[in-house]
């Protein structure tokens, strides 16, 4: 996320106002999900497609016009990633179109 925040220059950065927005339609997220990281790529062993902008966001890469990043990341963390961020989706209430930022520590 870093990477696609400061060297592709993607939204969502801490303190910057180039907001993420919630995006809840299931198709639309499975529309971002196979664009930025389709069935027919190719996965290494234990290894899975992320996307970034986030397929839950209007910024992703079918929503969001196509500018996105992807990486080939480690398959349990990315599982625990895509939990943590519903989590944090839950607990804070982000539903539908409330804009946010995504701080990386």
């Amino acid at each position: 996320m870093e990477d696609a925040q400061n060297v592709k220059n993607l939204p969502g950065k801490h303190g910057t106002t180039r907001y993420l927005t919630r995006l809840i339609d299931q198709k639309r997220q499975v529309a971002n999900r196979n664009t930025a990281c389709p069935p027919s790529l190719p996965r290494p062993a234990l290894l899975s497609c992320d996307e970034y902008p986030f397929a839950s966001t209007w910024q992703g890469a079918s929503t969001g016009g196509g500018n996105y990043s992807r990486r080939m990341i480690d398959a349990k963390q990315n599982s625990a990633g895509g939990g943590a961020l519903g989590g944090f989706y839950l607990y804070n209430r982000i539903i539908e179109s409330d804009k946010f930022l995504v701080w990386i520590k």
